[in-house]
This record gives C-alpha cells, sequence and structure tokens, in this order.
C-alpha cells in the first residue's frame, strides 16, 4: 500500500474538532470579552465612579460581578433603568463594549 492518502479519505478530525469549540465558545447570545479593550472604554467611566463613596448617589462599580455589570449597563442602554446620564453613554455602547467593560470592572479594584 502507498503512503500517499487515498482520494476519498475524510480530512483530518482535528479541522471539525476546531470549528465545534469555536462555535460552542462564541455562539449565539454570548458576550465577547477584552480585558484592554475594556480598560481602555472605563477611562469615561472613572471620570464619575473613581470619586464613588458609600455615601454617594455614584455607585462604585469595581468588582461587582461580570454578569450584574453587563445587566446594568445594558438596562441603561436600552433605557429600562431611569438616569439620563447612563442612558446616554450607555446607548453607545455595544454588546461587545459592554462585556469588556463588564469584564474590567469585575476583575479591578477601585483604583
Amino acid at each position: 500500500m502507498s503512503a500517499r492518502a487515498r482520494p476519498h479519505q475524510a480530512p483530518a478530525p482535528t479541522a471539525g474538532l476546531a470549528l465545534t469549540l469555536v462555535i460552542c465558545t462564541v455562539g449565539p447570545g454570548s458576550l465577547a470579552a477584552d480585558l484592554e479593550f475594556g480598560r481602555y472604554l472605563a477611562a469615561e467611566c472613572m471620570t464619575c465612579h473613581r470619586s464613588a463613596t458609600a455615601t454617594s448617589t455614584i455607585p462604585n462599580i469595581f468588582g461587582l460581578g461580570r454578569q450584574h455589570v453587563a445587566a446594568v449597563l445594558m438596562a441603561y442602554r436600552d433605557k429600562t433603568l431611569p438616569n439620563a446620564v447612563m442612558q446616554n453613554i450607555a446607548g453607545r455602547l455595544s454588546d461587545e463594549e459592554i462585556a469588556s467593560l463588564a469584564l474590567y470592572f469585575s476583575i479591578t479594584m477601585k483604583p
């Protein structure tokens, strides 16, 4: 038998496996998050939230759960949470930007 591949031989299984992993990892409804992108976007948030204290009307968002931050930003974006300033800011954010901000704030303690 020859060392060459047969003409009708199936492709290596790793190609299909890699595609399956990509589809499962980045499937519908998942949010792609990028920590460095979140850090970059957070510069605008820092203007107000850096000075947040327990008694201020601006909440401390550092160290909050990733899903919580994302849900709150989406609620402001969808105008289901009242706050004109946050609705304006969140209204400009894509799902990817919200996911990146949520990741950044979930693992960052107050500077």
